[in-house]
């Protein structure tokens, strides 16, 4: 049996499909160990080894910036994610991570695309290392068309590895070993061809822990739409959400909510609020679905449900398109939709029959890729192959 070491960062949509595979991993046998802040806590299953992040600015810093209205320019978006989120939080895991491993002695680490940390300590170290990637932002191509914010970044990048006392690499947080993606190829646009090492598993659904206390007696009617724009984002909601309750107040439809508390006022009697929505479970229960393209978008196609898309930072727009272009969704604006709008997208989805037949299409090709086991079977692979050199590139 194997020892995996799981690198996160605090957010919801990056720890789930973690801790999916880390049960997945520790129900077969093999020992399972995380290290991230203390706010991840909650989405990690019982039970494995856990090494605590200690709060420090860089967090604080980066949630406020992830919390933050997004500036108006793709490019602007990611340099400001990168800058703020990303690299802050390296700096800052990165004794905590490189401690982790000298006590857990892992034979590979799991690390999320957005904790650096992992993959400096892994390099550094020699060991192997997977990617885990929930959003689109290693096979969307976001910017392929900004020459000036590729370079940019390549420099922040090549900083934080020397300061890390690694050589840079153009790509370091994209293993060389292992890259699980958790779509499927027919979603992932017309990107080309993908190297061998990445591994297209679909959404990693089991085993995963939904919150507690939903009014389930609460839900009345149908159809019925499940509206979530993630952990983050609904913080600086309320615009957006004012709007969706302009646009469906009184609709034939319940609407079924995850917002902070405050953040929704005044919503409609067709309305179920809840700051935090036991969403898989809900997904059955669903007509259609309201997202902003983050890891939800793909698991409704994965129940074969609809959606209204409106992203709101760098990947979520490749996630939508995509999307889009399977037919299985309509995009409104997030900064600029209209109630009128708004309530058309969502009539479309719920009752245009060519929607939800393209979203059960997307629901085979999602189901097919394998999933929560196959996630793990690819990071077994890995643990029991020769390890690369030190350095890694």
């Amino acid at each position: 049996m194997s020892r995996f070491l799981f690198v996160a960062p605090p957010f919801a949509g990056h720890v789930l499909p973690l801790a999916s595979i880390g049960v997945e991993l520790a129900s077969r046998g093999h020992d399972v160990a995380w290290v991230s802040y203390d706010a991840a806590r909650p989405w990690v299953p019982d039970g494995g080894a856990w090494f605590t992040v200690p709060p420090d600015p860089a967090l604080e810093s980066a949630t406020g910036a992830a919390r933050a209205p997004p500036p108006r320019f793709l490019a602007a978006e990611f340099a400001v994610f990168y800058r703020d989120v990303v690299v802050p939080m390296a700096v800052a895991m990165l004794p905590h991570v490189d401690a982790a491993v000298a006590a857990w002695r892992p034979d590979v680490l799991v690390i999320d695309q957005h904790a650096l940390a992992g993959s400096l300590v892994a390099r550094r170290r020699g060991l192997p290392w997977a990617t885990s990637s929930p959003s689109s932002l290693l096979y969307g191509q976001a910017l392929a068309s900004h020459a000036p914010a590729r370079r940019w970044l390549s420099g922040l990048f090549a900083a934080v590895q020397r300061d890390a006392g690694v050589d840079p690499v153009e790509s370091p947080d994209v293993s060389p070993h292992l890259v699980l993606l958790f779509t499927s190829r027919g979603l992932a646009g017309e990107a080309g061809e993908f190297p061998a090492h990445y591994r297209f598993v679909g959404p990693a659904l089991a085993h995963r822990r939904d919150p507690d206390g939903f009014p389930w007696e609460a839900l009345r009617r149908r159809p019925r739409i499940i509206v979530s724009l993630g952990s983050v984002l609904a913080q600086h909601g309320e615009r957006f959400f004012a709007t969706l309750a302009a646009a469906l107040r009184d609709q034939a439809v319940e609407v079924v909510v995850g917002a902070p508390d405050g953040v929704l006022r005044d919503a409609p009697p067709n309305f179920i609020v809840r700051a935090w929505l036991p969403q898989l479970s809900l997904l059955p229960h669903a007509d259609a679905c309201l997202s902003h393209g983050g890891s939800f978008a793909v698991e409704s196609l994965a129940h074969g449900v609809p959606l209204v898309l409106a992203p709101v930072w760098t990947d979520q727009f490749a996630t939508a398109r995509a999307i889009v272009a399977a037919g299985a969704g309509v995009r409104v604006r997030y900064g600029r939709v209209g109630a009128d709008e708004l309530r058309q997208a969502v009539h479309d989805v719920l009752f245009v029959p060519q929607y939800r037949a393209a979203a059960r299409s997307a629901q085979a090709g999602l189901l097919a890729a394998g999933g929560t086991p196959a996630a793990a079977d690819h990071v077994i692979a890995l643990a029991r192959a020769e390890p690369p050199a030190a350095g890694g590139s």
